[in-house]
């Protein structure tokens, strides 16, 4: 029985947590299934945006967390 392609697999495959067998069914699957091109293309372009996301909160954010967190235990303290 063949394995059927999954969106799973091709993110494995996208970031480097397939195997040799997966990567070579994946490739042939990719050149004979223009669906599957498609959807790894989708996931290849979703993988690049989400790397150039910038994942720094402003410091102001973090001073706010920073606050709460003080006012917090002064509560917890007092209570």
């Amino acid at each position: 029985m063949k394995h059927q392609i999954t969106k799973e697999d091709l993110i494995r495959d996208i970031y480097g947590e397939a195997d040799y067998l997966e990567k070579m069914a994946i490739q042939k699957a990719k050149h004979s299934d223009p669906k599957i091109k498609e959807d790894y293309d989708s996931l290849k372009k979703a993988q690049e945006l989400l790397d150039s996301v910038d994942l720094h909160p402003p410091i102001s954010i973090i001073q706010n967390i920073l606050n709460y967190s003080k006012s917090s235990e002064f509560e917890a303290e007092a209570g």
